[in-house]
Parts: C-alpha cells; structure tokens; sequence
C-alpha cells in the first residue's frame, strides 16, 4: 500500500483527506513544512501533497529541500488563480499542482498518476541495477544461434539504431530488447514496453503523444504519451505488425521529425529515443498485402534479430523447465523439484507452439499437481501426454475437445480480422456491418489478442 503525506496547516483539511485517501492508501498527516520534512525523513513516503502557505515552512520550501534529498512525486496545493505560484512549482521539480477548492475527483485522478509514474519509474531503477550487476539477462540457451544473437547483443547496443525483432509469441523477443537497452548508452534512462495491439484504436493519440489539460472530454490533467515517456531511453513497440496504417503514418513522422504535439497543444517536443520493434508477424509479406507500410519497414527494419522457436531449440527445454521448477519452488518455498526422465522425455518431444511462455505454463501446472518430489508423466498436462506416439480413450477425447478449441479460435480469428479490414478498422461500424452488439465484439477483439500475446 502506498503512503501519502498529506501537509496543511488547517486540520479540517487534515482530516477531510484522510478519511477520503485512506480506503485506497496509507495517509500520514503534517500541518507545516517543518513537522513534514521530519516524517519524510522518517517515514517511507511514496507521494507528498501539500498547501503552498503555511506557518514556519512554506510549501514551496519543502518542496526545494524534498527534491534536494528524493524525487518522490510532489503535489503543490495553490490559491484559487494563484497560477505563478503552480508554474514555480513546477519548474522547482513538483509532479502537478491542484486548485483550491480541491474537487476530490480530479486530486484521486492526479494521486493515481503520480504513483504510476513512481511505479514506472522505480521498475526502471531496479531493472538497471540488475542488468549493470551483470546478472543474467533471463534467456536460458545452449542453442548455437540464439548463442550467437547474445553474442551480438553488445555491438548492437552500442551502435543506437533501430532494432528489429522476429519471433513467435512467448520466444523472449522482449527480453532480448531490454538486454539491448541494458548495454546500451542509455541505460540509465527509461525503457518503455508497448503491446500495440493491447492499445485500443481509438486510444492510439492520446496514449502515444500524450494530451493537455481540457484536449477533449475527459481530459481533466496532463498526460504524458509512450513517445515523451521515452525521451533519451528506449521504446519498445510490441507486436508493431498489429498497428494500423493511418497509426503507422503518424509513427513514421515522428521518426522522421522528431518531435511530437501534445493533443491540445501547439507546442513542439523534441524527442530522441531509440526504437525496438517486435512482430511475429511477416512483415514483408504485408508490405505485398497492403496493410504494412514499405517506408516504415525500411525505418524499424536497420538491425534485424530472429529469435527461433523452442521447437527448433530442443537442446533448451531442460535447461528452461529446470530453471522455473528451481524459480516457483523458491517463490513457493518448497524443496526443490526434479524432473523424471520419462517427463523430460515427454517434454523434449513437443512442439511447444507457445514457445517459452508455454514451458513455463506446463511446469507451473505441474508443479500443483506433484505430491512428490519429482515431477513425473502423470503430474503434466493431458495436452502435453497426449502428444505422444499413443493414446488411449481418455486422451483421444482430451485432444478432440483441444482441436475443438483450436478451431474455433482460428474462426475468430478469421472473422475478426476480416470484419476490422472491411470497416477500416472502426469497431462500431464493423459491429453494424455484422449486426452484432459493439461490446461482444469488442471482447472478441481482446480475446484474440490476449490469445495473440
């Protein structure tokens, strides 16, 4: 749970915000800058909001002295039109400023974004503190090529040109851009993940530029996009192959400009971040189809990765199944599993379409249902048994109701796309087109991608 420290020297206030914050967060309570900068100190403050004038230590003074020891998120509380002191405010390092009288909503609105961007940016400390420290980058391989693309990894992250990565779903196409990012010059700045096909069409502006206060309905505070996000570190963009065109005309500008409009604005932003896509898609064969662009492929498309299937790297899937039963046997504080050479076996002659995601799935399972030490044939899942060479009557009707589901998932998917390609991808008009409700088929949508990612 995070901590707010909420710092007024009227206790009405005081009071008004911890009965209000204190269902969703642990709320402290200081009634000048003084008393506030000693339960900084002392306490683990995560989020500090507090009135500009104030008996002993002004807010604006606790400000200076928090930034000169933290970049904890700071929330300035100003008279009403009081807009110099919000803009010094901000130029002094504070996250936003809030009007008095403070309307509730827009503060929870403002409290959720700073402990967002704290989140983002703590997760990006700890993954730069563990890649300097030389520890693995997650990819467990004795396979000669994927040997030879980390061998490489270090010249391509010195070199700071675009990447890109092929593979299949569940290959570690993301691990190898964030082993990338890691050794590269930017480091120390922020890496940001992107599932494109999990952003909504309709989203794609104001979640990649970012947006002003009052750009559109809705718009009650400034939100910083993906591309600013990533300003002097790296982007990922995964599965790039999932973007429409007219989002991946707006992508090529900013790589040719630039520079990014907040909506709502005029102001430009120079922008200089490093590119990493990843498809599992074939890009070149789209390009032939129309639906990915030529000069966008020839931008992302400079260093070219292709991660191969676990299928096609059997020398790997002892290695990997060993390393996550030693993982969730720590995680669940059990003595650590072995693997039976009859379940190895079973294992090795796989063919693992869901690649490492899937392997990682299958020992997990395993593991809940061991009630021994050693994870043995009868502990794997019946889709995974049931690959072998015979079945009996139980196993024949387990892969008929897999095949069942297998079609039927490739049909929604067939329909999905086709429909979204006829309506030029406006989701209510392809719901009329099929005259079906716009939210089913919105859940279709997210089903094939969550199936896709």
């Amino acid at each position: 749970m995070n901590t707010i420290l909420f710092v007024d020297d009227e206790p009405h206030i005081l009071e008004l915000m911890k009965m209000h914050f204190s269902k969703k967060y642990k709320v402290l309570t200081a009634k000048d800058g003084i008393e506030a900068l000693t339960r900084f100190e002392s306490d683990g403050i995560d989020l500090i909001i507090s009135d500009v004038k104030m008996p002993r230590m002004d807010g604006m003074e606790l400000l200076k002295k928090v930034k000169e020891r933290s970049d904890v998120p700071f929330i300035v509380v100003t008279a009403f039109g009081s807009i110099e002191n919000a803009v010094d405010a901000i130029k002094m390092g504070a996250y936003d400023y809030i009007s008095k009288p403070v309307n509730l909503k827009d503060l929870e609105m403002k409290v959720e974004r700073a402990l967002d961007y704290l989140s983002i940016k703590r997760e990006n400390i700890e993954l730069k503190t563990r890649m300097r420290s030389k520890t693995s980058s997650g990819i467990i391989t004795a396979n000669k090529k994927m040997l030879e693309i980390l061998d490489k990894i270090p010249e391509y992250a010195k070199k700071d040109l675009p990447v890109l990565i092929l593979g299949e779903s569940g290959t570690g196409k993301e691990l190898i851009a964030k082993e990338i990012h890691a050794q590269s010059q930017r480091y120390l700045e922020p890496f940001i993940a992107v599932n494109v096909s999990a952003i909504p069409e309709d989203l794609f502006e104001s979640e990649f530029f970012g947006y002003e206060k009052g750009a559109f309905t809705g718009a009650n505070g400034k939100k910083i996009g993906k591309f600013e996000a990533a300003n002097k570190g790296t982007l990922f963009l995964d599965e790039i192959g999932d973007m429409r065109l007219d989002h991946q005309a707006k992508l090529l500008r900013v790589l040719q400009d630039s520079k990014i409009t907040r909506l709502g604005s005029v102001k430009e932003i120079p922008l200089d971040f490093r590119l990493i896509c990843a498809t599992n898609k074939p890009l070149s064969e789209m390009i032939k189809e129309g639906t990915f662009r030529q000069d966008l492929y020839y931008r992302i498309n400079v260093i070219r990765i292709e991660i191969p299937p676990l299928r096609e790297r059997p020398e790997d899937v002892e290695a990997i199944a060993k390393y996550y039963l030693k993982m969730y046997s720590e995680k669940f504080s059990e003595g650590e599993k072995g693997l039976s050479p009859k379940a190895l076996n079973v294992l090795k002659s796989y063919s693992w379409p869901g690649n490492v995601r899937e392997l990682e799935n299958v020992i997990l399972r395993a593991m809940i249902n061991s009630d021994s030490d050693e994870i043995k044939v009868r502990d794997l899942p019946d889709e995974i048994v049931g690959n072998q060479d015979y079945m009996d009557y139980q196993t024949f009707l387990m892969k008929k109701k897999v095949e069942k589901e297998r079609l039927y998932k490739e049909l929604q998917k067939k329909f999905v796309k086709q429909l979204l390609r006829k309506s030029g991808g406006n989701i209510s008009k392809a719901a009329e087109l099929a005259n079906m409700d716009r939210r089913l088929l919105q859940n279709m949508i997210k089903e094939v991608n969550d199936w896709q990612s």
